[in-house]
């Protein structure tokens, strides 16, 4: 006998707005419904960098705001 089970998926469905929670200097971590939506970090050269709640980077951007509505696409 075989079980078969699916692959959970890697994306999560958006229920919820992610709130924004500066954690240190230049490192702002994302919370959507409890969970770890993402995070974003300031980098050396003055632009942030986003990655997803898995570590995949997101993107490089040039201001916060940028970078946090790379997460709502």
């Amino acid at each position: 006998m075989t079980i078969a089970t699916s692959r959970p998926s890697r994306e999560r469905k958006s229920s919820g707005p992610i709130r924004w929670k500066s954690v240190q200097k230049g490192l702002w971590v994302g919370e959507r419904d409890g969970e770890f939506a993402g995070l974003i970090e300031s980098t050396r050269g003055g632009g942030f960098a986003a990655m997803t709640c898995f570590g995949s980077p997101k993107g490089a951007f040039t201001t916060l705001d940028a970078a946090k509505q790379s997460f709502a696409a």
